[in-house]
């Protein structure tokens, strides 16, 4: 994409006040204490194990370690893991 229009819809975007993150599909995490975690616009699961659950998203890897995860709901864009949450690290 050219710079000019890289400019030119970074324009567009910012009248239509749109937050830069959901403009740029980044993924947004909400932790709750250490046993709830919404995750919105992730890509794939890449594993799912009680100890560990790795995702893949837009920036790179997520990795949510801890015991007796589960992964309560989710949709092709959004994730609610429960279970005690040790550990979040993006790779």
């Amino acid at each position: 994409m050219s710079r000019q229009r890289r400019e030119s819809r970074k324009g567009f975007l910012e009248r239509l006040q749109i937050p830069p993150d959901l403009s740029r599909k980044d993924c947004i995490l909400t932790l709750c204490g250490s046993g709830e975690l919404y995750v919105e616009n992730y890509r794939c699961i890449l594993e799912y194990l009680e100890t560990e659950i790795r995702l893949l998203t837009r920036n790179g890897t997520l990795l949510i370690t801890g015991m007796g995860l589960t992964i309560s709901s989710y949709t092709g864009e959004e994730m609610y893991i429960t279970g005690k949450i040790q550990k979040i690290s993006l790779s």
